[in-house]
């Protein structure tokens, strides 16, 4: 059972959707994508609406949350994503908080759209949720606010 970093930066942030999905992680913790841009580009019949997505961006980066989990559960969050109809693995360089650089994997959407695609109120509030639980402050706050063109609860 191999483990490895997931990062995280949209509804899998909040903790209790997270434990749904997986279960129990290995660790949790603060981290940084550099290069890309938080965007909600792409649509979520699930959610009834946009959800979050990443785009390449020079000098962008993202908060997030990098969940050491197995690949089992990858697996699991892979399903759930829609692996590899309406999205796929990306693997990435991230800054850990308390660790250092390292390789993670995320997902990304594989049909993302021109424009904006507004997020539903429920899918922001499971991200602010998880904004808070983990401590990634008010300027992740405002990012996500800026990205979703909408006010956040």
């Amino acid at each position: 059972m191999s483990e490895l970093w997931y990062f995280s930066y949209g509804w899998s942030l909040d903790k209790s959707l997270m434990k749904k999905c997986v279960g129990e992680w290995i660790d949790a913790r603060r981290a940084v994508l550099k290069g890309f841009e938080l965007v909600f580009n792409a649509y979520s019949p699930s959610w009834r609406g946009g959800v979050a997505n990443l785009r390449e961006s020079e000098g962008g980066e993202v908060r997030g949350v990098a969940y050491r989990i197995t690949s089992e559960q990858l697996e699991r969050l892979d399903r759930l994503e829609g692996v590899p109809g309406r999205a796929a693995r990306l693997s990435v360089s991230i800054e850990v908080e308390g660790a250092g650089a390292a390789r993670a994997i995320t997902h990304v959407a594989t049909n993302p759209k021109e424009g904006r695609v507004y997020p539903s109120r429920e899918y922001l509030s499971a991200m602010c949720r998880g904004v808070k639980q983990h401590g990634l402050g008010e300027e992740a706050l405002k990012i996500i606010r800026r990205a979703a063109g909408a006010k956040i609860p």
